[in-house]
């Protein structure tokens, strides 16, 4: 009889407890249990956030979805409450509760959205569950050869018209020179990996390693005419799987106005060098390191850096004319057309710039994704990859609305390659990641979008376990009727376009 007098007074003094808690708005781990949706907007376009608050093992647990980069239960950590507060630990996640309208308001977290505040209010939400990752049953694309070229590729292709040979590049540091049949006319070795595109110009190929040298090599025989520095000693890339990695996956190619040639390097530096000889005639430091090739314009150079700054300088002298703060790093390729200046930024902005003057003229924001893939631009269209968001996309290059953007399976870091009809991105894949990330090679058609065809890289059971790449990391090139592609296996492969 005393147990249950007791049992009732302790029920009691609990129910009195949460009524109280309840009247003076104190927030309740019960208030939180179950499903709650958001959909922040920003830029003009909005994208899903959710949350799920449940016990697990009989603590509060949080896990974050974001649908629109396929990420799901991703485990924000302990939750703890203070008045009309929540917040999660160790990834950040702040919102205050609202009892009378039952929604939680905030900004996302850093981590999430790293430069805007984009205020978020969630409401409640029936269950939901996670859709299933896409099957790509695609029309398969015919391959005509591939070639061996005895390790990864970053680097993307060049292609020679007159002599009908590709240029491929790989991480051990050989440059191959390779016919139409997939036979290898010549190899270069530079003992260090090559991140840049090989640059043709004139009789001359132009390769940058992380050698720390540009060599300027004979197009038909591979014999090499001089080899300049352009690499103080900058530090060791970090590979991507690695902690601390600043996923500096590529490097600059070699641009030309006729005079000079300039490259961009990780020690900070962009080079100007004597075209013939390969003598340094000036150099311009940036305060952080380069992978973007430089892209010119009129009488200027134009660079940016991994401190997110974009700078036009004088090609005759390096002389400062203009600046930019893109406020993350800016890792791709400039680009230049038309008078505008194109870059991406790991703020999620693609943004064009007035090339003479470097004022802004729009940004198109790409949630939850770094842009590294440098734009093509073709009739007025700006084509791009992307990171996490494993989509390609086409805007309007006057004021970059949206014309259409298409899911492809895995990261579309490279430069997409443009025909008249297709736009053909490759896609890198990994092991463990909190959404599904595949190798591809995937054709679009350029005017409405749609899938044409799909080629799947099928990683080893090792390349999974060591948590690596897969798939396509360099940019393809379209050639006529055939498609050009390295693989992180480290083939060079030719595949019909239709």
């Amino acid at each position: 009889m005393r147990r249950r007098y007791v049992a009732r007074c302790a029920s009691l003094l609990m129910t009195l407890v949460l009524t109280q808690g309840h009247a003076t708005g104190t927030l309740q781990f019960s208030d939180l249990i179950g499903w709650w949706v958001a959909d922040p907007s920003h830029g003009g376009e909005s994208s899903r956030v959710v949350l799920h608050f449940e016990e697990v093992d009989g603590k509060p647990s949080a896990q974050l979805w974001l649908p629109a980069i396929g990420m799901y239960d991703i485990n924000l950590g302990a939750v703890s409450l203070e008045n009309d507060s929540v917040d999660t630990k160790p990834l950040s996640f702040p919102l205050k509760w609202d009892a009378s309208k039952e929604r939680l308001t905030g900004l996302l977290p850093k981590d999430a959205a790293p430069v805007y505040d984009i205020p978020v209010e969630f409401h409640r939400s029936e269950p939901l569950s996670k859709p299933r990752p896409p099957q790509w049953q695609i029309n398969k694309p015919k391959v005509r050869w591939f070639v061996e070229i005895g390790g990864p590729a970053w680097a993307g292709l060049e292609h020679d018209a007159q002599s009908g040979l590709l240029f491929a590049a790989n991480d051990p540091g050989t440059l191959h020179a390779i016919d139409d049949s997939g036979a290898v006319h010549w190899r270069f070795e530079t003992g260090k990996a090559i991140r840049g595109r090989p640059s043709l110009i004139g009789a001359y190929v132009y390769v940058a390693s992380d050698s720390g040298f540009l060599y300027k090599l004979d197009k038909r025989s591979g014999a090499e005419q001089w080899r300049a520095r352009i690499d103080s000693g900058s530090p060791a890339r970090i590979p991507t799987n690695e902690k601390d990695s600043r996923w500096d996956r590529y490097g600059s190619s070699t641009v030309s106005d006729g005079k000079h040639l300039y490259v961009a390097s990780r020690d900070k530096n962009l080079y100007a060098l004597d075209l013939e000889t390969g003598k340094e005639r000036w150099r311009v430091a940036a305060a952080d390191m380069m992978t973007a090739t430089p892209a010119l314009y009129r009488d200027l150079v134009i660079l940016a850096s991994f401190d997110g700054k974009v700078q036009a300088v004088t090609a005759e002298n390096g002389a400062p004319r203009w600046s930019y703060d893109a406020k993350l790093a800016v890792a791709g390729d400039v680009v230049v057309d038309h008078g505008r200046v194109y870059v991406g930024s790991r703020t999620y902005d693609l943004i064009a710039l007035d090339a003479a003057t470097g004022k802004e003229l729009w940004k198109h924001y790409y949630w939850f994704s770094w842009i590294e893939s440098p734009a093509v631009i073709r009739d007025n269209t700006v084509y791009t990859g992307s990171s996490d968001a494993v989509n390609v996309y086409a805007l309007d290059a006057s004021v970059g609305a949206l014309k259409w953007k298409t899911a492809v399976p895995g990261w579309a870091w490279a430069r997409p390659a443009v025909s008249d009809d297709l736009v053909v991105a490759g896609t890198v894949g990994v092991g463990a990641y909190p959404g599904s990330r595949s190798g591809s090679l995937v054709a679009i058609d350029r005017k409405s979008g749609t899938v044409r065809w799909l080629y799947l890289d099928a990683p080893t059971p090792e390349t999974i376990a060591a948590n690596k790449g897969w798939g396509f990391g360099a940019s393809p090139l379209i050639v006529g009727d055939k498609i050009y592609a390295m693989d992180l296996n480290g083939r060079v492969m030719c595949l019909e376009k239709s």
